[in-house]
């Protein structure tokens, strides 16, 4: 309950994250049949890079700031980019006047189609939830298919799923403030699972030690049994457990084809958003498909 993500906003761990969900809802939208989207720890929507809070860290000048700096952004990362140009028009070529940074609940409002197509947002903080009922409503008015839930996330994901449609994608992104968040995590993945075998799960992790992680992901596929794909991203040696040296996204019953669309892209950043020698861009398979 004390995270904020204001203090974090366009960091290089949403960079990632943002990157990845729009490709997978683009796989989503290729088909016309309705969606039901989930995101689980949903933060307030869209943050000011003006704020205090975002001015004080100052980590989007590592992050969103720095991939826009490169020209190549644009053909690289054509709907990120386009994303942050919709809620930024006075965006420059080189990233300039970048005033608000999207959170996933936006970007997934945005995707929204037809009637009906979906999007459930979970909040606990009762801020935060409050604030991003009043964002929504600046960009989306009372959208009748948007429904914001002040609950926990995996309480909700235990009890919303599998959802109405059936087809969709579920974004699960805690804060990690807990001991035990990695298990939690865990347990409310194989959960899900169990309830919504067919869902699409986007699963987003901090890399502070590597080994650690890579613990965490081989016990976690032992239990799955459903392709999975972990795609990481650090922009340093990831040794050092006091601070987050890179972050990931586990894949659950990804879209065909989709690292090799996310490789180019992954290269990229990491090339854009390196902070130290030894950073590294990779998509492993942690359980292969039928």
């Amino acid at each position: 309950m004390n995270y904020r993500h204001a203090f974090h906003a366009g960091n290089f761990g949403d960079v990632l994250k943002h990157v990845v969900l729009l490709e997978l809802l683009a796989a989503l939208h290729r088909k016309p049949s309705p969606v039901h989207l989930i995101d689980s720890h949903a933060g307030i929507g869209r943050y000011d890079l003006a704020s205090d809070e975002a001015q004080r860290g100052g980590e989007f000048r590592f992050g969103v700031q720095a991939v826009l700096a490169d020209p190549a952004a644009v053909r690289i990362l054509p709907r990120y980019v386009a994303a942050l140009r919709s809620l930024n028009p006075g965006l420059r070529e080189d990233g300039g006047d970048l005033q608000v940074y999207p959170g996933s609940p936006w970007l997934l409002a945005r995707s929204l189609r037809g009637a009906e197509d979906r999007l459930t947002l979970c909040e606990l903080h009762p801020e935060d939830a409050e604030t991003l009922r009043h964002n929504l409503a600046i960009d989306f008015g009372r959208d009748p298919r948007i429904a914001l839930h002040h609950r926990n996330g995996f309480e909700a994901l235990k009890a919303l799923t599998p959802p109405t449609p059936r087809r969709g994608l579920a974004l699960i992104d805690p804060a990690y403030e807990a001991k035990d968040e990695f298990a939690m995590v865990a347990r409310a993945v194989l959960a899900t699972l169990r309830r919504w075998p067919t869902g699409q799960l986007a699963v987003w992790y901090p890399i502070k030690e590597q080994k650690a992680v890579d613990a965490w992901k081989a016990g976690l596929a032992a239990d799955l049994g459903t392709e999975t794909l972990a795609v990481e991203l650090t922009v340093r040696p990831a040794r050092e457990a006091r601070q987050m040296n890179g972050n990931g996204l586990l894949l659950v019953n990804p879209p065909w084809q989709l690292a090799e669309t996310l490789m180019p892209m992954l290269d990229f950043l990491q090339a854009r958003l390196a902070r130290e020698a030894g950073a590294g861009a990779r998509i492993e398979t942690l359980v292969k498909g039928d």
